[in-house]
């Protein structure tokens, strides 16, 4: 079977954990990096940089590439680079990359572009939306949705029917009751207990977590 051509977009540190997952799980024939920021023919951990993200209309052109994989922590960077990309080049696919220690139920829908690093846990009937990230030892429970553009990170644990909205992140070591929803744009901070529900467009922390102020969309989560 042939395997996909892809480049990793973004090659920080975030991008090498991805990269790291990828060579792990072994699907993809990795091509290089593409970032805005790192001077192409730089090497990083292996692989080079081609070029710019913006220039993915003629790099997929020269290396032949099927896709792409968003190594970008930040989630309105990411949709951002996505929706440009789409723009440039319709037809490269977006691909998950899911690390062999990952556990994934067998019934979870797993959008396009995720991330599941080591350690994550996501059970039966969960929903992971576009672009999401499920980072290390992270973990979603039963029914639980991640819309798209949003993260767990770290060591987070929710309880079962959890949902988070589109954009939004629980920080570092979070952990999330029964049925709690967050809003849209919301960042739940390190360490949290949340026993219920977040709005939209907050920022939430403590224990147990309380709105601590407004967020605007696409302010970054850290």
């Amino acid at each position: 079977m042939t395997r996909p051509r892809i480049v990793l977009v973004g090659a920080s540190g975030h991008g090498r954990v991805a990269l790291d997952a990828a060579r792990c799980q072994d699907r993809f024939d990795l091509v290089g990096w593409t970032d805005t920021f790192v001077a192409a023919g730089t090497e990083l951990a292996g692989l080079q940089v081609l070029g710019k993200p913006a220039e993915l209309d003629a790099l997929a052109r020269e290396h032949r590439l099927d896709g792409y994989f968003l190594a970008i922590s930040d989630n309105t960077t990411r949709a951002k680079v996505h929706d440009m990309i789409q723009q440039l080049r319709p037809s490269l696919e977006l691909f998950s990359i899911l690390h062999p220690a990952s556990v994934i139920a067998r019934d979870v829908e797993v959008g396009a572009g995720t991330l599941a690093l080591a350690g994550a846990v996501v059970n039966t009937n969960c929903r992971l939306g576009t672009g999401c990230i499920v980072n290390t030892r992270a973990s979603l429970d039963h029914d639980g949705i991640l819309h798209p553009w949003s993260c767990l990170l770290p060591g987070v644990v929710t309880g079962g029917n959890v949902e988070i909205g589109e954009f939004s992140c629980v920080c570092l070591g979070a952990t999330l009751a029964h049925k709690v929803h967050v809003g849209a744009h919301t960042v739940i901070g390190a360490g949290s207990v949340v026993l219920a529900d977040v709005p939209p467009l907050s920022l939430a922390y403590g224990v147990p977590a309380r709105v601590v102020r407004s967020r605007q969309p696409g302010e970054r989560h850290f």
